[in-house]
């Protein structure tokens, strides 16, 4: 998706307005369960994604060049909903770890059972490290493109994931013995 993203951003700067439509068709799914898991709130995550498109679109000519759009439109969507949010003067609700669309097609009792711990896990984990685990493992970014979304160094993008990863590993040390 990187690559093709980084297409047609090339396309759309060159004046290709066709190419911007299918940035926006590329990227608007997993943009959107971004928005969604981060700012809580569907309406939020709908709004932040119209609002950085359309800055773009207006600011098509005079663009600032970018290493990496798909990143690029990462940390433009997290810097508007943390805008929001301060704008609004409230604070996001923590994300709500859903099961992802392989555990929703899966229907034995048992591995519903595993999603649902897994989600509380998840849930008992700071913002900054759910947020950090989501980018890295769903998202796939490495870690220099992790840290340019979160706005951190690239340490601490490392030690959000690494903390988050360890609380995983403990709780999942005090699962039942044949739960995983």
């Amino acid at each position: 998706m990187k690559d093709l993203c980084a297409q047609y951003w090339s396309a759309f700067l060159a004046g290709d307005e066709a190419a911007f439509r299918a940035l926006y068709d590329l990227t608007y799914d997993e943009l959107f369960h971004y928005a969604w898991r981060l700012g809580g709130d569907a309406t939020v995550a709908r709004d932040a994604l119209q609002e950085i498109f359309v800055a773009i679109w207006q600011r098509k000519d005079r663009q600032p060049p970018v290493r990496d759009p798909w990143v690029f439109l990462l940390a433009s969507l997290r810097n508007r909903l943390v805008d929001e949010a301060r704008r609004t003067r409230v604070v996001p609700p923590p994300p709500t770890a859903e099961p992802s669309p392989e555990d929703q097609l899966l229907d034995a009792e048992y591995d519903r059972l595993r999603a649902t711990w897994l989600a509380e896990q998840m849930d008992r984990l700071p913002a900054q490290q759910r947020e950090a685990l989501h980018l890295r493992y769903r998202v796939a970014l490495d870690y220099p493109d992790l840290a340019e979304v979160l706005g951190v160094s690239q340490q601490a993008a490392y030690n959000y994931v690494n903390r988050g990863i360890r609380q995983l590993r403990k709780a999942l040390e005090s699962a039942p013995p044949d739960f995983f």
